[in-house]
């Protein structure tokens, strides 16, 4: 059963690294010869099994014959989640029961998200009919920034969209409403309410972005996010209560009594599960604390990885998608390296405080991997936060608050001074997460080459001490990748990586750790900004420890909204917009730089750039039009930046023979409102023999000039060709 389980988890968990999906009739295939493997070989059946089980999920989720298609429908939805912040322009997400007046069948994706403007008295749990437009779900594709598309996907969603009407059907409530509405009015008043809404039923709406600003600076968010440690604590508190209440009153020789405590815990376990709101990481958790309790109340304990294995393998077989989402991993994670930790602890940690010690130190360290891999920055006060607040909210901030907010549901005499003691309780959680924040080092972001480096200690650690046997054979497969970051690279590569900032423009010029910036990306009064979201990431990730400058072409939002994103975080750029573009650097890092900018406003008036190493060269033309394009003098270049996105007011046919690209990348968004790239404009480089790539669809563009070639990388074709990042839906 291990062997087949194995299989079944390593295959299903794979998922995330698939360039396609398989074909149906693939599926079928080796569907029909797991049943003739089972027995022979366990791992092969679990394998193959899992991979149709994964398949099949996903080719679901994107296929274009599932319902929730787009265009315009008609649904009968109702509502699982409220906005968490009271802007005017909010997204929500729903489970719809029917659409076009045809109920939906139970294995077709019911989950989408909508977004509505304007004041709203939604409730959750509510039913509604809503005329609503849909489309697939959206996102930027880039290195080392959050994948929508991906996020989509681990969380069942398949579509988005505007609701364009709405009529409400059924006003019943979701249970969980009422009670987080008393909890809400109880805890008005208190100075971290907030973190009392968050610990006692996972109601975050309160948290401000300072707030979570704070917490994340002193890695202590999964402490207000109901997950693992929270039902453990729950489970424990009922079993050892439970436990001892039994031992005194009801004593006795048999199993009843514990069959009775662990069956009472279960069931207050799923029930603070439930309160929760059941979402995906709690859902782990509850898996696993169940499967723990039912090994315990069956005799079956086994080894504690038997116990991974399993939870693992029943969440992964009700839903095989959580493998695209972080929260899988960081859990599964978690788990693994806490049972490595203690099968390993030294002789110098056999104290209880020593192991609990070492078990912190060692589960921030290797989770702390495991989060640069997926959100490419982490916190220096991890360790230390974390050391002081999980004991503290473990075995004090957590029970108060439960005993309190149950006080506070029942109505109880003494709930106010119960809510007042929690909220004193999580003082503490409060002020060290400030103390993080104010200080230095509270949001580092890494280069991704680093994690091959922090990989080298694991590799030794297998080799000194292996956990289990072939142990030491994975050391060489660790400290491949740190080889390969350590070879030298040639000083005369340079690199161009036009980001993929929807329908706007920002392109990172790169050599020897250093960076031009051109443009910004766009950003929007809701604070969003790509130089936030998009830029900085990637520049964190490449690990560029040099911005030199910082190039607007124009003042259009989608150029420069981000300009003051960029400021505060690198100060000391150099910004190059207006007329100055006249007067810039010619010459830098080994590259000569021709500037140009014509007396015109808006888009004729962008500033524009030439860079060129004596064998290729780049033209970076802004917005330019036709008024811009008859007046240059233009000469041959290697890779373009098409002119305002391809517009068809630019890219005139004179000037894109005289130019002659080799190479053309248009900065557009995926199904933009006003078709860029245009058509004609694609078949005018097309003619020229131009290759050409656009943002929109294969998302980030980076090209390697080498004095003998050059080389081209689009995200979703070579720097992460999944599956889910193909634009097939």
């Amino acid at each position: 059963m291990n062997r087949f389980l194995l299989g079944w988890v390593a295959a299903v968990s794979s998922g995330l690294f698939w360039p396609a999906l398989l074909p149906p009739w693939f599926l079928v295939v080796i569907g029909a010869a797991v049943p003739w493997l089972v027995r022979p070989r366990p791992l092969w059946a679990g394998l193959l099994l899992g991979v149709c089980w994964f398949a099949w999920h996903g080719d679901r989720h994107i296929s274009a014959a599932q319902p929730l298609s787009e265009g315009e429908h008609l649904l009968v939805a109702r509502l699982i989640t409220l906005p968490t912040r009271g802007a005017l322009y909010q997204r929500t997400l729903w489970q719809v029961e029917r659409i076009d007046e045809t109920p939906l069948q139970f294995h077709h994706p019911d989950r989408i998200w909508l977004s509505y403007q304007g004041e709203t008295n939604w409730q959750a749990g509510h039913l509604y009919r809503l005329k609503v437009t849909l489309r697939p779900p959206m996102g930027t594709f880039n290195q080392f920034s959050w994948n929508q598309r991906r996020h989509a996907l681990a969380n069942r969603v398949v579509a988005q969209g505007r609701i364009l009407a709405m009529t409400p059907l059924a006003e019943r409530s979701h249970w969980r409403v009422p009670l987080a509405q008393r909890l809400e009015q109880a805890v008005a008043d208190l100075p971290r309410g907030d973190l009392l809404r968050a610990l006692a039923m996972a109601d975050r709406r309160g948290l401000t972005d300072e707030r979570w600003a704070q917490l994340r600076a002193g890695g202590l968010t999964h402490l207000v996010a109901i997950s693992g440690l929270h039902l453990s604590l729950v489970a424990l508190l009922l079993v050892t209560t439970l436990g001892w209440l039994a031992r005194c009153l009801l004593p006795s020789q048999g199993g009843a009594a514990r069959l009775a405590v662990l069956l009472v815990a279960a069931f207050g376990v799923t029930g603070y599960a439930l309160l929760a709101g059941l979402g995906l990481a709690t859902q782990r958790a509850l898996i696993m604390a169940l499967a723990a309790m039912l090994m315990l109340a069956t005799g079956r304990f086994g080894r504690p990885w038997e116990l991974l294995l399993r939870a693992a393998a029943l969440l992964l077989l009700l839903d095989p998608l959580v493998v695209l989402g972080p929260g899988y991993w960081l859990s599964c994670c978690a788990v693994a390296a806490i049972l490595l930790l203690l099968a390993q602890t030294p002789q110098w940690c056999r104290g209880k405080l020593a192991r609990l010690v070492w078990i912190q130190c060692g589960l921030t360290l290797l989770l702390g991997l495991v989060q640069l891999g997926w959100f490419g920055s982490l916190s220096l006060h991890a360790l230390w936060a974390n050391l002081l607040m999980v004991p503290w909210v473990s075995l004090v901030a957590l029970p108060l608050t439960l005993v309190a907010a149950l006080m506070s549901w029942l109505s109880l005499p003494a709930a106010d001074l119960a809510l007042r003691l929690a909220d004193g309780a999580l003082w503490p959680l409060a002020s060290v997460a400030r103390l993080a924040h104010a200080l230095p080092g509270d949001n580092l972001g890494w280069p991704h080459g680093l994690l091959s480096l922090a990989l080298v200690p694991i590799a030794l650690w297998l080799i000194w001490r292996p956990p289990m046997a072939y142990a030491r054979g994975l050391a060489p497969l660790l400290l491949l990748p740190a080889g390969l970051h350590l070879l030298p690279e040639s000083p005369r590569l340079w690199r161009l990586h036009v980001l993929d900032v929807r329908q706007g423009l920002s392109v990172v010029v790169e050599k020897q750790g250093r960076a031009i910036l051109y443009d910004t990306g766009a950003a929007f009064p809701s604070g969003f900004s790509y130089a936030e979201r998009v830029v900085t990431p990637f520049l964190r990730g490449r690990g560029i420890g040099h911005l030199d400058y910082l190039v607007l072409s124009h003042r259009d939002n989608d150029h420069a909204g981000g300009a003051g994103a960029i400021h505060r975080l690198w100060p000391e750029v150099n910004q190059i917009a207006g007329d100055g573009c006249t007067r810039a650097p010619t010459h830098w890092q080994g590259l000569t730089l021709a500037w140009q900018k014509f007396d015109y406003a808006g888009n004729n008036g962008s500033c524009m750039l030439r860079i060129s190493d004596g064998h290729h060269s780049v033209l970076l033309p802004g917005d330019i039009e036709a008024t811009a394009e008859a007046r240059m003098r233009p000469q041959r270049v290697t890779v373009l930046v098409s002119p305002h996105h391809g517009s068809r007011s630019s890219s005139t046919d004179a000037w894109a023979r005289a130019v002659a690209p080799s190479l053309v990348i248009h900065a557009a968004g995926w199904r933009n409102r006003w078709g860029f790239p245009h058509p004609e404009v694609l078949v005018r480089y097309r003619a020229l023999g131009a290759r050409q790539r656009t943002t929109g669809r294969v998302g980030q563009v980076s090209v390697h000039f080498r004095p003998d070639r050059v080389e081209l990388l689009s995200y979703s074709e070579r720097l992460a060709p999944y599956w889910y990042n193909q634009r097939v839906w």
